[in-house]
């Protein structure tokens, strides 16, 4: 199964990965329950205030400038299902969300 992202569901997701304490098991359990990682981002500030720890979102810009400064560099972000992510990483029993790999562009 191939999925392609959006751009601005690309940088949902790059937001959510690099979100404090979001690692890929939490990634996956939070878009699955909110149907996508938008959702997801607009839960946290909520499940943080119940769990009583404060959860520091990545902001838009702070995203969106990772992901100009890598694409300056030839990378692009290719999230897990989409058919650019790398064979060795789907192998991985530590799968990640996403994956910056040195590829031409979407642009």
């Amino acid at each position: 199964m191939s999925v392609r992202l959006s751009d601005e569901q690309r940088l949902d997701w790059l937001r959510l990965i690099r979100s404090e304490n979001i690692g890929p098991r939490t990634f996956r359990a939070l878009v699955n329950q909110y149907g996508g990682a938008a959702a997801a981002l607009d839960a946290l500030p909520g499940l943080a205030t119940r769990r009583g720890r404060p959860v520091k979102v990545v902001s838009r810009a702070d995203a969106a400038r990772e992901m100009e400064q890598a694409a300056r560099r030839g990378v692009t972000f290719v999230a897990l299902g989409e058919a650019g992510y790398p064979a060795r990483c789907r192998r991985s029993r530590r799968r990640r969300p996403s994956s910056a790999c040195a590829a031409p562009s979407r642009r």
